[in-house]
């Protein structure tokens, strides 16, 4: 799933169904970078979405330096592509900063595509890490290290195959937990849930939006800090 999942849920862009012609092409895009830890070493990675008013044939996004992104198709939304780094797409440095270009085109016959363009700085975050869990009265709650200058904190829990089940709400950028059991709000999936005996990866994302983002901070990311435990 795309990272930055939690705003992808509250984004919408709608067209008037009365309308007697089909709506204009209207996106909205994000570049943030996203940092992990492997093997002891911070790595990152750049990330791209796209969400639309209407259904996206195809987006891709130009960097600075004039390399080209092709982004995916969500499996979930089809106003929705996004780029989401494999493991193995991290690299040691911080990626370039500058204008990113995105090119998005509708599935509607005859409408050439929009662009579309973010800025990416060069801010960024320390790596998150998870200090302890403890279930506490049939509820998970996870401890972290507070980082300095993060907006807002995410926690997300995804089952042995990847698969995400839960989703919490924001939370503050001066808190360090959060606890959560069966009966809250916040399942992906409403028949899915976690069970006993099970393993599943926590990851906490420490969020920090871009610069001067006053209104609806959150589909302006500029960096994202995953730490991830299995439990």
């Amino acid at each position: 799933i795309l990272a930055a999942l939690f705003i992808l849920g509250t984004i919408i862009l709608t067209a008037c169904l009365d309308d007697p012609e089909p709506p204009v092409l209207d996106v909205v895009s994000d570049v943030y970078v996203q940092k992990i830890v492997q093997d002891g070493t911070e790595k990152y990675s750049l990330s791209f979405w796209v969400i639309a008013n209407k259904e996206i044939k195809s987006a891709s996004v130009k960097d600075p330096g004039d390399e080209t992104w092709d982004l995916n198709k969500d499996e979930n939304n089809m106003y929705v592509f996004s780029f989401v780094p494999a493991p193995n797409q991290y690299t040691d440095s911080m990626p370039q900063a500058g204008n990113y270009t995105f090119t998005v085109l509708s599935t509607q016959e005859g409408e050439g595509p929009v662009t579309s363009t973010d800025k990416l700085d060069d801010a960024e975050l320390d790596a998150v890490v998870i200090d302890s869990t403890a279930f506490i009265n049939n509820r998970l709650k996870v401890n972290w290290t507070v980082v300095q200058n993060a907006d807002t904190y995410v926690l997300r829990l995804m089952d042995e195959a990847g698969k995400l089940i839960y989703i919490s709400p924001s939370i503050a950028g001066n808190k360090s937990s959060h606890s959560f059991g069966i009966m809250d709000s916040g399942w992906f999936n409403g028949g899915t849930k976690a069970e006993a005996g099970k393993t599943y990866k926590i990851d906490i994302l420490a969020i920090l939006f871009e610069s001067g983002a006053t209104i609806e901070p959150e589909y302006n990311i500029q960096f994202i800090s995953i730490g991830s435990m299995d439990v």
